[in-house]
C-alpha cells in the first residue's frame, strides 16, 4: 500500500474538507476555554502526583481514566486502601452526570457505529457536552445530516480532541510537577476558581440562570448524600427545572 493510500485512511486526512472545517471549528470553539481546563487537568495532576500511586501509575491513570472528578475522589479511597470494588462504585456514582449527558446527546449521534460512539464518549467530558448542546439544541434530519457531510459530527470531533489534549497537558504536567510544588499554596481552588470564570458568561438566558441557581442550592441541601451523590441530585433537578424554564418563561419570572 503506497503512501497515500495509506494517509487516507487516517482520521481527518481521509475526510472531505468540509468535515475538516467542522473539526477545525470544534478545537478553535474549544480552545478558548484553553486556560480553564488546562487549570483543572493541573490541578488534577497534582494531586494525583502528591498521592500514594507513583508517577507511572499516575500517568496511567490519567491517559486512561479521562475523569477528573472521579480520580480525585478515587485518590483518597486508593490511599487508605478501600477495595476496588468500593473505588469503582464511587466513580461510577460520581460521573453520573455523563449517563444524563449520553442521553441527551444519544439523539445527535445515533448515527455512528457502535464502537464510534464508544470512543466518542471517552473523549467526551463536560466542556465538549455544554458547547455541542449550545451551538445545536436541536437534532437534525437524516437528510440535513447528509447535506452538510455530518458537520456536527466533525464538530463535536474537535471539540473533544481539543478538551482531551489540553486537559492531559496539564495533568501530565502537574503529574510530573508535583514533587516541586509545597502543599501549603492551596492550589486545589485554582481549578474551581477556573471553571467559575467559564461557567458564569454561559448564564445568558433565564432558564440556565435558574437551572445554575437550583443547581447550587440542591448541591449545598443534600451535601450530606454518601458517594457525592448530591451532584447527581442536583444536575437532575438543574435540568427539571431548565426545561420548566423554557417551555414556559412567564411561569419562572
Amino acid at each position: 500500500m503506497d503512501f497515500a493510500r495509506l494517509t487516507a485512511k487516517l482520521p481527518y486526512s481521509g475526510w472531505n474538507q468540509q468535515q475538516q472545517s467542522a473539526w477545525r471549528d470544534g478545537l478553535k470553539t474549544m480552545s478558548r476555554s484553553a486556560l480553564a481546563i488546562f487549570s483543572w487537568g493541573a490541578v488534577t495532576g497534582l494531586a494525583m502526583g502528591k498521592s500514594a500511586l507513583t508517577t507511572e501509575q499516575a500517568l496511567g491513570m490519567t491517559l486512561f481514566v479521562f475523569a477528573g472528578s472521579a480520580q480525585l475522589a478515587a485518590l483518597p479511597l486508593i490511599g487508605a486502601g478501600f477495595s476496588v470494588f468500593t473505588i469503582l462504585i464511587t466513580a461510577f456514582i460520581v460521573n453520573l452526570r455523563f449517563v444524563i449527558f449520553s442521553i441527551g446527546v444519544q439523539a445527535h449521534f445515533s448515527h455512528l457505529p457502535a464502537w464510534r460512539r464508544a470512543i466518542l464518549g471517552y473523549f467526551t467530558a463536560d466542556f465538549g457536552y455544554l458547547m455541542y448542546t449550545s451551538r445545536f439544541p436541536e437534532v437534525q434530519a437524516v437528510s440535513e445530516r447528509k447535506n452538510d457531510s455530518y458537520y456536527r459530527t466533525y464538530f463535536m470531533y474537535g471539540l473533544a480532541t481539543g478538551n482531551w489534549g489540553i486537559w492531559q497537558v496539564g495533568s501530565i504536567l502537574g503529574i510530573l510537577g508535583a514533587s516541586q510544588i509545597p502543599d501549603d499554596w492551596g492550589m486545589e481552588f485554582a481549578g474551581t476558581l477556573a471553571l467559575i470564570a467559564v461557567i458564569v458568561p454561559m448564564l445568558d438566558h433565564r432558564a440556565a440562570r435558574w437551572a445554575a441557581i437550583v443547581a447550587a442550592i440542591v448541591a449545598i441541601l443534600t451535601y450530606s448524600l454518601p458517594l457525592k451523590l448530591n451532584l447527581t441530585v442536583a444536575i437532575l433537578a438543574a435540568i427539571i427545572v431548565g426545561i420548566l424554564a423554557d417551555r414556559s418563561p412567564k411561569a419562572m419570572r
